[in-house]
């Protein structure tokens, strides 16, 4: 006995999976309708820019104030070294001076034809040097003690004189003073000298004293030309090291 037998035959057809393709269309327009529903993004807010600030020039321009008159090389004015350049020689100054030290007074002119000029420093404890110069006509003369100088300008060979002055038999004059050697140059001599002299020569300075010998010595050995035009001097005088009156005789 058959088992299909009286059985209704199976239709196949109704058993078969149905395709995913519907599936997947319908997947997709769910997804379509589900992110249309979705508020959009808030648009992104605008960062104002700030414009970088530019440079304007001042409405009024300010002149600064003329240099004070001991700013100039060698406390020379312009209408001093004016005046010195007049003489058409070449003028030698100091280029380092002691803290204090100003330009007091100034002669320039010339005699029978010659040149001469002379520079007096005096600073406030009234301590005074000058810087002379002359043509020609000077004279030996010396002191107790001298000191070696080893100026650039002029080289070695030349000395500070410092103490009392030799007056043959009659033993030493009651004043001591300071000076060099006269240092020649291409149009004439030229010295230091200290407040001995000074006072003594019609300068229009009086009761100055003495500046200490090391201190002389580091003037003396600054001594430079006053070049031509002076603004393209490039002098910058070091300070020099603590000067010390060892070994030097009063």
């Amino acid at each position: 006995m058959k088992l299909t037998q009286g059985l209704a035959p199976i239709n196949l057809r109704k058993l078969t999976p149905k395709p995913y393709l519907s599936q997947l269309i319908k997947g997709l327009l769910c997804a379509l309708i589900i992110s249309g529903c979705r508020p959009a993004p808030p648009p992104a807010e605008d960062i104002p820019v700030t414009p970088e600030p530019t440079a304007t020039a001042p409405t009024n321009t300010v002149v600064p104030p003329p240099p004070p008159p001991n700013s100039y090389l060698a406390h020379l004015s312009p209408d001093a070294a004016n005046q010195l350049a007049s003489l058409s020689i070449d003028i030698v100054i100091p280029t380092y001076l002691t803290p204090n030290m100003t330009l007091a007074n100034y002669g320039v002119g010339t005699e029978a034809s010659n040149p001469y000029y002379w520079l007096v420093y005096r600073d406030t404890q009234n301590r005074c040097f000058a810087i002379e110069y002359t043509s020609g006509g000077i004279g030996d003369i010396s002191l107790e003690n001298r000191e070696p100088l080893n100026i650039a300008l002029f080289g070695e060979g030349y000395g500070l004189y410092h103490g009392r002055f030799p007056n043959g038999d009659e033993g030493a004059l009651p004043e001591s003073d300071l000076f060099t050697d006269w240092l020649p140059g291409e149009d004439g001599f030229y010295r230091l000298i200290g407040a001995g002299l000074v006072n003594s020569q019609d300068y229009g300075q009086g009761d100055c004293s003495n500046i200490t010998v090391p201190e002389a010595i580091t003037i003396a050995e600054s001594l430079s030309y006053l070049p031509s035009d002076i603004r393209t001097l490039d002098v910058a005088p070091l300070k020099p090291e603590a000067l010390s009156e060892e070994s030097f005789t009063p």
